[in-house]
């Protein structure tokens, strides 16, 4: 198997307890996403310009 340095480890699931007033993650549900998928959405979303300062 290859190694794909281009792979993100995103929570995609997560819950959270208020511990002393401050938010903190108890549990996570974590995905393997390819960068490049993360930056088609991000484009695809918020657009070109939005990422790329209209270059």
């Amino acid at each position: 198997m290859q190694q794909n340095d281009n792979i993100c480890k995103i929570p995609i699931k997560a819950t959270y307890r208020i511990v002393d007033g401050e938010a903190v993650m108890v549990a996570a549900e974590y995905a393997d996403i390819p960068a490049d998928a993360i930056a088609r959405f991000l484009i695809d979303k918020l657009g070109v310009d939005a990422i790329f300062n209209g270059v």
